[in-house]
């Protein structure tokens, strides 16, 4: 049975919500109710709950406010949004946070939030199944910190045996596992904070699809990398090598659409044992990193131009002439490899750029337009909503 917890600040419409549904066929219990996202952190640091389900436009913390707030501190608790406004420029952060399903108000019946729920609910499942067995006296910390000395370690054998064990490992990896180490391919030149807080984005991202696609552990090593051991399923055979490989080029892809950052992996082989850990970590990290979604030669000198010269007027002619390529072969090529226009992709950059700006100054929001390139402020602020969901002011308030 899983513990749903309702925030929304009619309270006409937790109770119709309440008695729309037959919550025991859905193996669900209406474990608490919150008028606001405030109310909804209380709740969660007291209660057991699994499920939220949670209004956009509310008073003082509005849905996208909590749910960031959620997947920080219970990463494995489940949001579905619904909202009485056709909100769906949020619908993209929605995504980027994580949440379940997206629901319109007025019109959600109750088979579509049955399905809502029911998907949560699987989600919640597979990550029950995945997760590694919890064993009296220790912690997943601990359990963490014996891994990563495993990487590098000349530690006996026979202490290695025992504490795999204790740390229910052998159930787990008792198939064999993989070792996949992932890292941001472009972190040069930024400043220690920044770089900081670009890796906790791709650490928290890859945290929320990595356990809810293959499960497995994922381990932060200094801040720089994260290391991913993945059970070897029954269901994979040797050719789970290219399953993973095809599922990591996923990974790479979606990071870079919704974050705007290029993840660079290495991956082992496939191995027994644990004290074949040592050797899976080295092999890994010996071989060459596949990166930036493999991009081709031409389209990696066309985004570094573009890059360089973001504040500038550059257009794919100007861009194309750059490179020394026709300005149709680039214009096909991008849009096969980035899966973007050449003119979405630009706006994407000055999009990520116009946040930086909006967060770390107190620039006005026509001075950030113009120094992005756009006349009208007005033009600006609707296509920082289309990529954001929220306009230039409601992001820098909240």
């Amino acid at each position: 049975m899983w513990n749903l917890l309702v925030v929304e600040d009619e309270t006409i419409v937790r109770l119709g919500l309440r008695y729309m549904l037959n919550w025991d066929e859905l193996a669900i219990a209406w474990k608490a109710e919150a008028a606001n996202g405030h109310e909804a952190l209380k709740v969660l640091a007291r209660e057991e709950i699994h499920i939220v389900m949670t209004d956009i436009r509310m008073p003082g913390m509005d849905g996208l406010e909590l749910a960031r707030r959620i997947k920080e501190q219970y990463p494995s608790v489940q949001i579905i949004f619904f909202s009485s406004f056709e909100d769906f420029p949020y619908v993209k952060e929605a995504v980027r946070i994580g949440v379940v399903d997206y629901l319109h108000k007025p019109t959600m019946a109750a088979e579509e939030i049955a399905a809502a729920l029911l998907k949560a609910a699987g989600t919640l499942e597979q990550l029950h199944q995945a997760a590694v067995p919890q064993v009296p006296g220790y912690s997943d910390k601990d359990r963490d910190q014996f891994l990563q000395s495993m990487f590098e370690t000349q530690a006996p054998l026979e202490n290695w045996l025992e504490q795999w064990q204790q740390y229910g490992l052998e159930t787990l990896y008792g198939e064999g596992y993989r070792l996949a180490i992932l890292r941001m391919a472009e972190n040069e030149g930024i400043e220690p904070q920044a770089a900081l807080a670009r890796f906790m984005s791709f650490r928290y991202y890859l945290e929320e699809y990595t356990s809810r696609e293959w499960g497995g552990i994922l381990l932060s090593r200094e801040n720089k990398e994260l290391v991913w051991l993945l059970p070897q399923k029954a269901s994979i055979d040797e050719a789970g090598a290219g399953a993973m490989q095809g599922y990591l080029d996923q990974l790479e892809q979606g990071l870079y659409k919704m974050l705007g950052i290029r993840m660079a992996y290495t991956c082992s082989g496939l191995h027994r044992t644990a004290e074949e850990l040592p050797e899976a970590y080295r092999s890994a990290a010996e071989r060459e990193p596949v990166s930036g979604g493999k991009l081709s030669g031409i389209i990696r000198l066309a985004t570094a131009y573009i890059d360089e010269h973001l504040l500038e007027d550059v257009t794919l002619v100007r861009t194309a002439e750059a490179i020394h390529v026709s300005v149709s072969h680039l214009s096909r090529q991008f849009l096969k490899e980035t899966g973007q226009h050449f003119n979405e992709y630009m706006t994407a950059k000055k999009m990520l750029l116009a946040r930086k700006l909006l967060r770390e100054s107190n620039r006005k929001v026509y001075e950030v337009a113009e120094e992005l390139g756009y006349a009208n402020p007005h033009y600006f602020s609707k296509l920082f909503k289309d990529d954001t969901g929220l306009t230039p002011l409601e992001f820098r308030n909240q």
